[in-house]
């Protein structure tokens, strides 16, 4: 049990100073790519990411107008993702595991992409306003679930007697 908690607090530790030496930027970058990929074929949406303040913003233009959202609260529950496949995959590293972390970790990246792809709906009313609101305050708990999943699935974690 204390070698999965270490293993845990060292790559959550080692993650976020990565993060905060530039690791954020990068994966701004690859979180860009991607809902730029989504948003090609529209012709007057264009992607933007702003990366001359402390944290990267995304912005997205859709015609004269644009709307951005933060994306460090956002895009730092991949800590935790990435810190538990960490865990997972040098306790266990047979393939099916390997393959559950890519899997679950590809799914997280399209949920976030297609939340900043949402922002090119804000003109067509605050439902699309909400969701995209609720999707990026929502990313931990989406983490967890995984986690728990997992948890579940693999037994990494058994409470009581070991």
């Amino acid at each position: 049990m204390i070698k999965k908690i270490s293993i845990l607090i060292s790559s959550t530790i080692g993650l976020y100073a990565l993060w905060l030496l530039g690791l954020e930027k990068i994966y701004a970058q690859i979180l860009k790519f991607g809902a730029s990929f989504i948003l090609s074929p529209f012709s007057n949406v264009t992607p933007v990411l702003k990366l001359d303040q402390a944290h990267p913003d995304f912005c997205v233009a859709v015609g004269q107008d644009g709307y951005c959202m933060e994306l460090e609260l956002f895009g730092l529950s991949i800590i935790v993702m990435l810190s538990w496949y960490i865990m997972l995959v040098a306790l266990n590293t047979s393939k099916k595991m390997l393959v559950t972390a890519l899997k679950h970790i590809g799914i997280f990246y399209l949920l976030q992409i297609l939340t900043m792809a949402t922002l090119a709906l804000y003109d067509f009313g605050t439902f699309f306003q909400q969701v995209n609101s609720a999707m990026r305050q929502s990313f931990i708990i989406i983490a967890l679930i995984f986690i728990i999943w997992d948890n579940y699935l693999y037994g990494v974690f058994r409470f009581g007697k070991e």
